[in-house]
């Protein structure tokens, strides 16, 4: 009996001290987790104030000033924001603001991947719609 009872706290004890080990696993991945969720909101709070101010400068140079010609009549709903802080009645004239917007639009993504920071499209999740699965013969 002596050898059997030996055995159980041995066991026991490499038990708990896994689940120690997890515990401290865990809460250091929760502090790393908050140290990273911290700096990325510092981060994105200093672009934000410069997006804001290279945006009322440019808004300031460009006020009234018609700054592209655009190839197409937009509709209403996109002429209203094309045209905004304009003279006449050119549709097809374009404001800073317009600008500004299209080019951050489709800039931001590519500049990103170029650079790297764009997360890989594989860990986006499935999406909407979930990928049919292919039977393998």
């Amino acid at each position: 009996m002596k050898g059997a009872s030996a055995g159980i706290p041995a066991v026991s004890s490499t038990k708990s001290s896994k689940v120690k080990k997890m515990d401290r696993l865990e809460n250091s991945l929760k502090e790393s987790s908050r140290d990273l969720s911290f700096a990325k909101f510092k981060s994105g709070g200093v672009v934000a104030i410069v997006l804001v101010i290279v945006f009322g400068l440019l808004n300031s140079l460009f006020e009234g000033k018609v700054v592209a010609k655009l190839p197409f009549s937009p509709i209403p709903f996109i002429q209203r924001m094309s045209h905004r802080g304009l003279l006449g009645d050119d549709p097809t004239d374009c404001a800073m603001v317009f600008l500004y917007f299209l080019c951050s639009v489709s800039i931001r993504s590519n500049l990103q991947k170029i650079l790297g920071f764009a997360p890989p499209r594989n860990t986006a999740g499935p999406g909407l719609f979930s990928m049919p699965e292919t039977k393998s013969r």
